[in-house]
């Protein structure tokens, strides 16, 4: 397969949406998953969890049936639009493959919680809470695969003042934030299967870890001149 081209303009046309065609068919299967099992929820149905794990929040059907399919695909079409009126849109034609699959992994992520959320509704015996401290450092790990492969832009990947004012300080931070979303999302993993509450506690410190070390190492770089 030939490398990107880094001068080809980022564009949604029919080639884009052939590529993306599984992604849309999932979403197109979750919804008709949704509204099948919506006539078979009961009226109220658990729509939050606490940190122990048990249900403290209800809520009409619908917002279980249909409500993440929805937010899935305007995050979907966000993904696909929002490059185009990026003032550095030039440079998304060198990184279009990596791109396209964050867009297929968080709405994969969504339509997995989406899943767990309608057999709960259905009276499946889901430990949500257990599920969720699993998903998320998956998601975490994933994106951490592609972070590095991001170049300079206005929407995707680590963005804080100090990697937009600077093309160095974005791919070296990047760079590092790859690595410690991939590594660090693994080592949650584990933690997961923790007892309640404490994996709630190290799911929340963990994730706050991997948001401030890229973001620190962003900014003490940016004052530090090139080795």
């Amino acid at each position: 397969m030939s490398a990107p081209d880094p001068s080809a303009p980022y564009r949604v046309d029919g080639e884009t949406l052939r590529k993306d065609a599984p992604l849309l068919v999932l979403l197109a299967l979750d919804v008709v998953f949704g509204l099948a099992a919506w006539s078979r929820m009961p009226v109220r149905v658990p729509i939050h969890w606490g940190v122990s794990g048990q249900v403290n929040g209800w809520g009409p059907a619908w917002v279980n049936a249909i409500l993440v399919p929805g937010i899935a695909l305007l995050i979907y079409l966000t993904f696909l639009y929002i490059p185009l009126i990026d003032p550095l849109h030039r440079n998304y034609g060198a990184f279009g493959g990596p791109l396209r699959f964050l867009r297929w992994l968080v709405v994969g992520f969504l339509v997995v919680v989406h899943v767990l959320v309608v057999l709960v509704s259905l009276g499946v015996a889901v430990p949500m809470d257990t599920a969720m401290r699993v998903a998320l450092p998956l998601l975490f790990m994933g994106i951490g695969t592609r972070l590095p492969s991001l170049k300079h832009n206005w929407f995707f990947g680590i963005r804080t003042p100090w990697t937009l004012a600077s093309d160095e300080v974005w791919t070296r931070t990047h760079a590092l934030g790859g690595k410690v979303w991939t590594v660090g999302g693994l080592v949650l993993v584990p933690c997961a299967f923790l007892p309640a509450p404490a994996g709630l506690v190290v799911l929340v410190a963990g994730i706050a870890v991997l948001a401030l070390v890229p973001a620190v190492y962003s900014a003490v770089i940016f004052r530090r001149p090139s080795p």
